[in-house]
């Protein structure tokens, strides 16, 4: 009776130390799975991050055709104004210096949605060409917060000759006052051409609308003839007003 009592001890201890283990793996395994998914939720996350979505400027229009100079400043009904231009044309220049400003104006008071559209066609192809470059700059300054001083200051620097990459990365940021890490991540969008994407897909999207010249007034979706446009740039708004009814 000793002995079977003995075995009897010994085998309920084996079956307690067998429950025990299976607990101490399930356990284990239990970690391994969260661990696993906490490591694809990272990797999930990191690409996220750089997703398509992720590439365009906190600006751009929803149709990602263009940016917004004056988000969540217009009116209710107020008219929307597309600009689509090219850094490198020299009649875009001229039309920034005289109705740049007003055009400015008339956004930062509510009076307009102003919707800049940037081309490159003046490139003729070449992604590397100086007009893919500003535009890559432009928008990785929207980015940084600073976009519309960001593109006055190119078109500014226009008269001072061709642009390069010294007045990209280092001038205009400091003019408009991108500085510490905003510079570093500035320029590491600049110089992965961050926007690349972006950039192409508003050139398509100028030529999908017919825009083949720069540059070029929409008011509302509809072209304007530019050789009707006031001189007097203080009846700049009667004009955007008159466009928008008609």
């Amino acid at each position: 009776m000793a002995n079977s009592s003995q075995r009897e001890r010994l085998r309920a201890a084996q079956v307690a130390d067998q429950k025990r283990r299976r607990v101490r793996v399930g356990a284990a395994i239990g970690v391994g799975v969260v661990a696993l998914v906490a490591i694809g939720a990272m990797i999930w996350s990191s690409l996220g991050a750089a997703s398509p979505g992720a590439v365009r400027p906190p600006n751009a229009t929803a149709a990602g055709d263009g940016i917004v100079v004056n988000p969540s400043t217009a009116q209710p009904n107020a008219p929307v104004v597309g600009l689509y231009f090219d850094y490198q044309c020299p009649h875009c220049v001229t039309f920034e210096e005289k109705y740049g400003l007003t055009l400015n104006n008339l956004a930062n008071a509510g009076d307009i949605e102003l919707v800049h559209h940037t081309k490159v066609f003046l490139d003729k192809g070449n992604a590397d060409g100086l007009s893919h470059k500003a535009a890559n700059a432009a928008a990785c300054a929207d980015v940084a917060g600073v976009y519309k001083d960001y593109h006055q200051g190119i078109f500014t620097s226009a008269y001072q000759g061709a642009y390069t990459d010294e007045l990209f990365r280092v001038t205009l940021p400091e003019q408009v006052g991108i500085t510490g890490e905003a510079l570093t991540t500035f320029q590491a969008c600049y110089d992965s051409k961050t926007m690349a994407s972006f950039v192409q897909g508003v050139e398509d999207a100028a030529a999908k609308a017919g825009v083949t010249s720069t540059p070029t007034l929409m008011i509302n979706g509809k072209a304007q003839d530019l050789s009707t446009l006031p001189d007097d740039v203080s009846q700049l708004k009667s004009f955007i007003d008159a466009a928008a009814k008609g």
